[in-house]
């Protein structure tokens, strides 16, 4: 599973992209039935539970992707005493453009950086 967080480039008018921050194994489900209620599921076809070690890559604002499918967190749990994460996420019908690696585009979809995260200027 891919964590994605929300980068904001500040300039002439701030812009929000996405970045990948880090990939981690995560134990992923889709909810259903009487588990789904408990867990706040309202809509089981598209909503997950997803447990993952304990990391200070993930917060409540993160997109998740597995699959191919783009996540948004609705409830999110740190467990310190068993060491893991417990989010229920559900699955985003028009997900924001998720860049490779460190590569920003602003709202107009001009790239801003390279994949090593470098602005890019008029030059190159």
């Amino acid at each position: 599973m891919t964590i994605w967080n929300k980068v904001v480039s500040t300039g002439f008018g701030d812009t929000t992209q996405w970045q990948a921050d880090g990939t981690v194994w995560a134990n992923v489900t889709f909810s259903k039935g009487v588990k789904a209620l408990r867990e706040g599921a309202l809509d089981a076809y598209d909503t997950v539970i997803v447990r993952m070690r304990f990391n200070d890559i993930i917060n409540r604002d993160s997109l998740l992707v597995h699959d191919d499918k783009t996540y948004q967190i609705q409830s999110f749990h740190r467990d310190h005493r068993e060491n893991i994460i417990q989010i229920t996420a559900v699955e985003m019908v028009q997900p924001p453009t998720l860049l490779p690696n460190n590569i920003l585009m602003d709202a107009d979809g001009t790239v801003l950086t390279d994949a090593d995260g470098v602005y890019l200027t008029a030059d190159n």
